[in-house]
Formats: structure tokens, sequence, C-alpha cells
């Protein structure tokens, strides 16, 4: 017998489903962009609020370092002017042992109690320069209306105008800044003569000068 060979026109039985694999790829590749797009956001938020958060320290630590600065700054100066109204009230028994070696009599100066008095005037000036205390040494400079009193004018054939001639109060300065004015005498400048001495000088004057 014979077998039947199957004709041209009958047509092979094709698989009509299509390729599921091929959709379920492009959704889960889909999925996974969306996933890493999601994290690069969060973590560009996770840092600018970590900036935020390092910003806000690094601030809050020059705040913290300014105010312990002022706040020593301000301890210093207290006791800065604690200890300069100390000397202040001290510098009048200065002035009374200034005045009683000025006004030594010479046959007494060279005695024990004497000497005992220089010797503790010394002393007491050594501790004042020692804590930045010195004395404003104003005669023959120009008036400074910083540091002096003015307390007389008088005229001065030695020293110019608005210049220094005697110093009546010692005054103090501590670590630069004046904590007592030094009271003095300043010149007004030569002093001027009489009229008729004038015309006498004039008149001894040779002609034609």
């Amino acid at each position: 017998m014979r077998e039947e060979q199957p004709t041209q026109n009958e047509a092979t039985p094709t698989d009509s489903r299509t390729p599921q694999g091929d959709h379920s790829g492009s959704t889960n590749q889909a999925s996974n962009t969306n996933e890493v797009e999601q994290l690069e956001k969060e973590l560009e938020e996770t840092r600018a609020k970590a900036q935020s958060f390092l910003d806000l320290a690094q601030r809050t630590q020059a705040d913290f370092v300014n105010y312990k600065r002022r706040i020593e700054q301000e301890r210093s100066e207290f006791a800065r002017n604690a200890r300069a109204d100390v000397i202040v009230k001290l510098l009048p028994i200065i002035d009374d042992f200034e005045r009683a070696v000025a006004s030594l009599p010479e046959s007494l100066a060279s005695s024990d109690w004497a000497q005992g008095i220089v010797l503790i005037e010394r002393k007491l000036k050594a501790a004042l320069e020692a804590m930045g205390v010195k004395p404003i040494e104003p005669v023959g400079k120009p008036f400074d209306p910083w540091e002096e009193e003015a307390v007389l004018h008088e005229a001065s054939e030695k020293y110019p105008a608005d210049t220094v001639t005697q110093v009546l109060r010692t005054g103090y300065t501590m670590d630069g800044r004046v904590i007592r004015p030094a009271q003095v005498v300043v010149s007004s400048g030569p002093p001027e003569r009489p009229a008729n001495q004038v015309s006498a000088q004039s008149s001894h004057e040779p002609a034609g000068q």
C-alpha cells in the first residue's frame, strides 16, 4: 500500500501564541529604571539635608567661638577695670610719698627714716610698674587733653605756646590707657613786653632796618 503524502495546498499547523518573555522583560526594565531614579532622587535629598546640617553645625560652632571670645574679653575687661579702680585709690598715697620725698630737708635726707620713706616710695612705684602702670611724663611735650588737665597757663621764655612746662600732679596709664590724667601747667608763649619797652627797643634800632 502506498502512503499518502501531504499535498502542497495543505497548511502546516502554526503556533499562534505570542512570546510572553519579551513583554515581561520590558516591564521589569522600566520598573528597575524607576527604582534607580527614585533612589538617585532620595540620595540627592539626603545629600542636601546633610549639607544643610553641616552648614548649621559650622555656623553654630562659629557662633560659640565668637561667644566664648566675647565672654573672655568681657571677663578680662572687668578684671582690668577692677584692678584700675583699686590702683586709682592707691595713687593719692603715692602722691603723699612723692611730696614727702621732695620736701625732705638736706640735713635729714641721709637719716634712716628718710631713707625708709624713699625705699617705700620706690617699692610702691615698682609694684605699680609690674602691673602695667606707668607715669605720664608730659614736660616739654605739646599739651594732650587726653592725658593731661591744664590747671594753669603761664608765659614761658623756655617753652613755646601749648607746651607743658610743669607737672602739679602725676598722671598714670595702665596698659596704655589713662587711669588718671596729669595736672599740668601749660605755656602761653613768651611774655608780652610792655609798650614802652617795645618803643624804646625800636628807637635804638639803626635806621633803615
